[in-house]
């Protein structure tokens, strides 16, 4: 989100849980209604997706111990684009997730370093 003098500010806590509910709850609607899939491996399935593009979570089985699920495998690609990312909304190129707040007007709002996540709901099982 901009700021009045147009540089870009962090969501507070309570609008990233608020947009973080929002999306859960457009991802179960789509199951409902046939905008989202829910996929079901198989042994020697591979899926490629483009990560940045596709809305996606896991399934909450998907956090089991793997002496209930069975090995659960995951190898990420990342393939080189013909020019660079270059967001046309004044986010930077490249960004430091492990550092400090990136931004010059957080005013409260959520950063969480090192790239662990947000905890937007206390009662959701997270496994990283």
């Amino acid at each position: 989100e901009r700021t009045p003098s147009g540089s870009l500010r962090l969501l507070s806590a309570e609008e990233l849980k608020k947009l973080c509910r929002d999306y859960q709850e457009l991802m179960q609607n789509g199951l409902k209604n046939g905008y989202t899939i829910k996929y079901e491996y198989e042994n020697g399935d591979c899926i490629i997706i483009d990560n940045l593009a596709v809305g996606h979570r896991a399934a909450p089985e998907a956090h089991r111990p793997p002496q209930e699920q069975g090995l659960r495998i995951m190898h990420r690609v990342t393939v080189k684009a013909v020019e660079d990312f270059a967001p046309p909304f004044g986010l930077p190129q490249f960004m430091d997730i492990s550092g400090p707040n990136p931004f010059e007007n957080s005013d409260g709002g959520v950063w969480q370093g090192g790239g662990l996540g947000f905890r937007w709901d206390e009662n959701i099982h997270m496994q990283n």
